[in-house]
C-alpha cells in the first residue's frame, strides 16, 4: 500500500504543471527578476511572463487569492532583491469572494514547489504530498496526462501555457451565437459586503507591505468577453470601482484595466468567457509590457 501510494504520488508529481517549470527558474533568476505578478487564473492565462522586457515572473494560480498571494510575497521576496514592481490583479468580483484559508487544496504546490508555507500553520510532511491534497481532481489529472491526452500542455520556461487552447470557446468553433446561447459560467453574482471590507482592508494591508519596501504597485484587471461583461452585477461592480478608486488615488498605484476592452480582444482571443487563450495572452501581455515601460520610466 505504501508502495503503491509513492508510484502514484510520483506519477502526480510527473504532470506538468506551471509550478513545474516556474520553480527552476526561480532557482536560477532569482536575483535577476524586477517584475512579480501575482493573481489568480484570470493573470496565469493572461500575461506570459517570458514576453515582458524585463525580467518577470507570474505566480498566478487557478483560484488563488490575495491571502495566498501575500503568503508568496512576504517569502519571496527576500529571494528576490531587484523586484521594483509587483502587479496585483483585481477582478470583478475579487472582493467579493472569500480567501483561500488555511484549507486551500492547492496550497501544496508552493509548499512542494517553491517551500512557500500559504497554510497558515506548522506544515508536516503530508502537506506537500500532491495526490493527497485533492486526490477526485488528481484522479482527472492522472487520466488526462497518461491515458486519453485531452489537453496537452506547452508550457515555456517560465511556465506559461502556450497550448492552452482547449476550452469551451474552441469547442464551440467561435460561434458568437452559440456563445452567447450558454446559459451558464461560472460568474459571482452575490453580493457579500462583509467579505467586501474584509478583502478590502487586506489589499491595503498587502498594498502598504510593498510600499513600505519601496515596490511599486500595479492593479491588473484582464479582459473578459462581452457575455461575461453583461452578466455582473452592478452592485459589486460599483463597490469594486469605489474601493479601487479611495485605494488608487492616495497611494498612487497605477491600474491597468483592460476588462471591458472589446475593441483589442475579440472571441477568438479567449478559452472561455473570462479566460484568454495564447492569442489573447500575446495581446494582453505587449498592451501589458508597453504599460510597464511607461510606468517604470515616469518613476
Amino acid at each position: 500500500m505504501v508502495l503503491l501510494a509513492g508510484l502514484i504520488e510520483a506519477a502526480t508529481r510527473n504532470i506538468p504543471t506551471s509550478y513545474a517549470y516556474i520553480a527552476p527558474y526561480l532557482d536560477a533568476h532569482a536575483e535577476d527578476v524586477e517584475v512579480l505578478l501575482l493573481g489568480s487564473s484570470q493573470m496565469k492565462d493572461a500575461i506570459d511572463a517570458k514576453a515582458l522586457s524585463l525580467p518577470a515572473l507570474n505566480l498566478a494560480s487557478g483560484n488563488q487569492h490575495h491571502d495566498t498571494d501575500f503568503a508568496l510575497l512576504k517569502q519571496l521576496l527576500p529571494l528576490l532583491p531587484k523586484v521594483h514592481t509587483v502587479v496585483l490583479e483585481v477582478s470583478y468580483s475579487h472582493f467579493e469572494l472569500p480567501h483561500n484559508g488555511p484549507t486551500f487544496w492547492k496550497h501544496a504546490y508552493p509548499l512542494h514547489y517553491y517551500n512557500v508555507n500559504a497554510y497558515q500553520r506548522t506544515t508536516y510532511f503530508k502537506d506537500e504530498l500532491l495526490f493527497l491534497a485533492n486526490p477526485p481532481v488528481m484522479f482527472e489529472r492522472l487520466k488526462n496526462h497518461y491515458i486519453t491526452k485531452e489537453d496537452p500542455a506547452g508550457f515555456n520556461s517560465v511556465g506559461f501555457d502556450t497550448l492552452n487552447y482547449a476550452g469551451k470557446f474552441q469547442n464551440l468553433h467561435y460561434d458568437p451565437n452559440k456563445i452567447a446561447a450558454r446559459d451558464h459560467f461560472k460568474i459571482n453574482q452575490q453580493p457579500n459586503l462583509s467579505l467586501y471590507r474584509n478583502n478590502v482592508a487586506y489589499l491595503k494591508e498587502m498594498i502598504a507591505y510593498l510600499q513600505k519596501r519601496n515596490i511599486r504597485v500595479v492593479v491588473f484587471q484582464a479582459p473578459m468577453y462581452k457575455t461575461y461583461l453583461s452578466q455582473r452585477n452592478p452592485e459589486i461592480l460599483m463597490r469594486r470601482e469605489q474601493a479601487l478608486e479611495a485605494i488608487l488615488v492616495p497611494s498612487h498605484i497605477e491600474r491597468f484595466n483592460v476588462e471591458a476592452d472589446t475593441t483589442q480582444f475579440h472571441v477568438t482571443d479567449y478559452w472561455n468567457e473570462s479566460h484568454l487563450n495564447p492569442d489573447g495572452a500575446a495581446k494582453a501581455t505587449a498592451l501589458l509590457n508597453q504599460f510597464l515601460e511607461a510606468f517604470i520610466r515616469e518613476k
